[in-house]
């Protein structure tokens, strides 16, 4: 009998599953909470009030043992992906792993080829690809609108308070900062409309190197809060990008509300996407100015998905397309329209190679 629902454990449940995971998988009728994770047990247990989940675990390997749990979600410190999601597949779990996929490229190569060989659903949440103006540019891009493309813009600059960013602000804990944080979505639109990046260089900065804490104690962080680099895809087009990255940039806002760009420019016309309307883009063609054009309706939401795209605030309700498509991926047994492991490993491979340009003030090569 074929499955119809879809039994989740959530491994990680601060802001990022408070504020997208746990909301889009209770919007899924198919999706089960069975259980939560955190080392932090009181905030588990207040989600599991929230959620109404009723089994709490601090271990995610005492979570992982339910047979009642078909897949998981990893939204943990990123040093702790591989560990978890490498345990997950060896228990024949289907896995959502939060981005950036891995510490380096290496240990994203490997939880790839496990998966893989274990035959168990993947995604990596690459959740701007469920902003209806950017299913619908790619839809345009695809379809050739605009035809072949010459160069990306990439902007996402916000104002983040000078306060502590927790573990995203440790290297050792979050493998790089700006670069692999609002970075790997950008890189991911790059690859999955563009094709495959060859070479980058750029420069990277921490402009706040103190943050302070909730005691009011300044903690180091020893990541970049600011990058700019630019990038040269494969192709005989010789297609280029450039990306404009800052958590410091003063009067920007943040989240939905701040800029967030994606402009494409082809031999035949323009499309630009941006976050803070997200019914829209703008079209531009030769010899004239850029154009509103509203998103159609079959592209305000992911297909099946319930969600009402007109409720709420549309900058944050998106995001719940996202663990709604990874249900119906594993309930389909079809991963062709979700970014999975193999999306997360190619990005990692460019995050990688613009951590070591920023360093070496070189061009770097990415690792095929």
């Amino acid at each position: 009998m074929q499955q119809s629902v879809v039994g989740v454990g959530v491994i990680g449940v601060g802001g990022i599953s408070g504020y997208v995971h746990l909301p889009g998988l209770r919007a899924c009728e198919q999706a089960k909470i069975v259980a939560l994770c955190d080392v932090n047990e009181a905030l588990a247990q207040q989600r599991a009030q929230e959620y109404g989940v009723e089994h709490v675990y601090t271990r995610y390997q005492d979570l992982l043992a339910r047979p009642d749990i078909d897949a998981v979600v990893i939204a943990t410190p990123t040093v702790m992906h591989a560990p978890i999601a490498l345990a997950a597949i060896a228990a024949g779990k289907h896995l959502l792993v939060e981005k950036q996929l891995a510490m380096n490229y290496a240990e994203a190569v490997q939880m790839y080829e496990a998966a893989r060989k274990a035959g168990v659903q993947t995604m990596t949440a690459f959740t701007y690809r469920f902003v209806p103006g950017m299913r619908y540019l790619k839809h345009l891009l695809r379809r050739g609108d605009i035809g072949t493309p010459r160069h990306v813009r990439v902007a996402r600059l916000q104002e983040f308070r000078d306060t502590s960013l927790g573990w995203r602000q440790k290297r050792e804990l979050a493998g790089s900062g700006e670069i692999g944080d609002m970075g790997a979505h950008r890189i991911d639109f790059c690859l999955d409309l563009i094709g495959p990046i060859e070479r980058v260089a750029g420069l990277k900065r921490t402009f706040i190197p103190l943050r302070n804490g909730a005691d009011g104690q300044p903690i180091v962080a020893d990541v970049e809060d600011c990058a700019v680099f630019i990038a040269e895809f494969g192709g005989d087009q010789g297609a280029v990008a450039s990306f404009d990255l800052s958590k410091v940039a003063r009067g920007r806002g943040s989240g939905g509300k701040s800029l967030d760009e994606f402009e494409v420019y082809g031999t035949d016309g323009t499309l630009v996407y941006h976050l803070h309307h997200p019914h829209e883009i703008l079209v531009g063609r030769p010899g004239g100015m850029l154009e509103t054009v509203r998103v159609p309706d079959e592209f305000l939401t992911y297909p099946g998905s319930s969600r009402k795209p007109l409720e709420g605030d549309p900058t944050t309700t998106f995001r719940y397309d996202q663990d709604f498509a990874f249900i119906q991926a594993i309930l389909q047994n079809n991963d062709e329209d979700i970014p999975t492991f193999y999306d997360g490993m190619r990005c990692q491979a460019v995050i990688d190679a613009v951590v070591e340009a920023t360093e070496s003030r070189q061009w770097v090569e990415v690792m095929r």
